[in-house]
């Protein structure tokens, strides 16, 4: 299957997972956030769970999934639901249907006590299930289980997520070259997404932004039906995905007359997200490249026009840990990819984000986006 990762990285994955296990003190664990059973196990499929003990692996899943399992993850225990017709012809359920259950059965299956269990990605109705299924079972909330392990990036992920980046790159530039005046947001946001899963994306990382105008002023806005004409401002915040690992780049530039202030804004921005990667190296704090960022914007006079963090990282997740902002704890560690995003936003006048996906390395960094940031599209600074 494309995408899958070395068995050798799939089996050192799991047995770093057991040492966590053991290291909490759990002979168990259920894991149901699905990137979290795709990290674990290489299975991309849906609904599905993992049950991992010391000796045990399995994956719990349904019919729809069976042959893909059997495919993809031949070393795992695949568990579907199981009804047999007795003797007098009534069926007789030797496996149940529900996830929850599925669990259940194996755990009375494997004789089991106790069992650690995502507790941030359990819903309130799948833990009552669970609790009814795994009655005698001690349950212990778990978090950061896997969340861990995915902290730190191994090289085949970081490949990933490089392939993802060109695919990206090249589609923004194909779609820059085709702009044409009356084009709209939904548009354009729609032919980027067309152009990354033409060029080899498993899709968009999340929907495209692809503001005009004053309407940049928005940090997330949604592609509308307004049209481009003329000059103007235009901040495209876009990403692919490619075998699961996500990208994650913005960019603002302008066609036609650039507004000096929005000039200024842009060079601002831009400085300030050189400093803040600057920063990023081994054992600094995370909340100080937020800050080197957040210096340089205030400085200039809008630091109250900056009101998101600087970034956060990327990986099988497009928003997951860690995070680069004033709240944040901890610092930055080898293997960490971080997205460094700066930005000011005027209502009324609109807005200027820069992005790049930055790679912490044993001695420093290293960008992995290759996209110049300049004041028009292709990077030139005039």
């Amino acid at each position: 299957m494309t995408g899958m990762p070395p068995k050798a990285e799939l089996r050192t994955r799991l047995q770093h997972f057991r040492e966590a296990l053991h290291a909490r003190k759990l002979p168990a664990a259920l894991i149901t956030n699905e990137r979290n059973v795709r990290y674990l196990s290489g299975f991309s499929g849906g609904d599905s769970a993992l049950l991992v003990t010391a000796e045990h692996k399995v994956l719990l899943t349904d019919f729809r999934y069976l042959e893909e399992a059997r495919k993809t993850v031949p070393s795992w225990e695949v568990v579907i639901e199981k009804v047999r017709r007795g003797a007098d012809g009534k069926p007789e359920v030797l496996i149940p249907h529900g996830l929850m259950e599925k669990a259940g059965h194996m755990m009375r299956k494997l004789r089991l006590r106790k069992l650690g269990f995502e507790a941030g990605d359990m819903r309130v109705a799948d833990l009552r299930n669970l609790r009814k299924a795994a009655r005698g079972v001690r349950l212990k909330p778990q978090n950061g289980l896997v969340g861990e392990l995915r902290l730190c990036k191994s090289p085949w992920e970081v490949r990933q997520i490089e392939k993802a980046l060109r695919i990206q790159e090249r589609a923004f530039e194909e779609l820059c070259r085709s702009l044409e005046d009356g084009i709209r947001e939904r548009e354009a946001a729609a032919w980027l997404r067309y152009l990354m899963v033409k060029g080899g994306a498993d899709d968009q990382a999340f929907e495209s932004m692809f503001q005009v105008g004053s309407h940049s002023s928005l940090p997330h806005g949604r592609p509308t039906g307004r049209r481009f004409r003329g000059s103007a401002v235009i901040l495209v915040d876009w990403g692919s995905k490619f075998a699961g690992y996500h990208s994650d780049l913005t960019r603002t530039f302008f066609l036609g007359t650039i507004s000096p202030r929005l000039r200024k804004i842009h060079q601002t921005v831009l400085e300030a997200q050189r400093q803040a990667i600057a920063r990023v190296e081994p054992g600094v704090a995370l909340a100080e490249v937020d800050a080197a960022a957040r210096e340089v914007i205030s400085k200039a006079g809008y630091g109250k026009a900056f009101g998101h963090s600087t970034g956060h990282g990327l990986g099988l997740d497009i928003h997951e840990a860690p995070s680069l902002s004033a709240r944040s704890k901890g610092v930055l560690r080898p293997g960490m990819v971080v997205t460094v995003e700066p930005g000011v936003y005027l209502p009324g006048l609109g807005g200027v984000r820069i992005e790049d996906d930055v790679l912490v390395t044993p001695n420093g960094h290293r960008v992995l986006s290759r996209l110049r940031a300049g004041l028009r599209w292709n990077g030139e600074d005039k």
